[in-house]
């Protein structure tokens, strides 16, 4: 109980959390549009996680984002057929502001695995599995970068 009490005085925060800097820029930017199923799914999680009270009117910022996924053939058996599969999916990120200048720019990358089964339906709803966790981890990644940068120094953020 004594270290909750104390955990305030060490100065953490919450990087993300209701009442952060972050919060409060993370709910002006506007997510652009990003091609293809995978793209429209990262961009709605991202959406959930950057707006608290809805869509902003004027956004301040623009994220731009472009996806790479690659799938690789792995564990192959004596019959020359792969029994496992290793999803990649590389996202490279602009943020830029209302001048559409660029602040901030970098990449992420996921990688998860799945089984190649017997079934199609099996293999396939495996893969989806793994494609859901990949959009996940990135939409979890470039909040957290864009989080970091916002928290950094909010006047100078929103200033750039």
């Amino acid at each position: 109980m004594l270290c909750l009490l104390m955990l305030p005085a060490c100065g953490y925060q919450p990087l993300h959390g209701a009442n952060t800097p972050a919060a409060q820029q993370l709910s002006l930017v506007q997510v652009n549009n990003i091609p293809n199923r995978l793209g429209q799914q990262l961009r709605n999680s991202l959406i959930d996680r950057f707006y608290i009270d809805g869509r902003p009117v004027s956004p301040e910022y623009t994220l731009d984002v472009a996806l790479n996924p690659s799938v690789i053939k792995l564990g192959i058996a004596v019959d020359d057929s792969a029994t496992r599969a290793e999803l990649n999916v590389l996202a490279t990120y602009t943020l830029r502001n209302a001048q559409g200048a660029a602040v901030l720019s970098g990449t992420t990358t996921s990688v998860s695995n799945f089984n190649i089964l017997r079934s199609q339906y099996a293999t396939l709803i495996g893969e989806q599995d793994a494609y859901d966790r990949s959009v996940a981890q990135l939409s979890e990644d470039i909040t957290r970068r864009l989080s970091l940068f916002f928290n950094r120094d909010p006047v100078t953020a929103s200033a750039s």
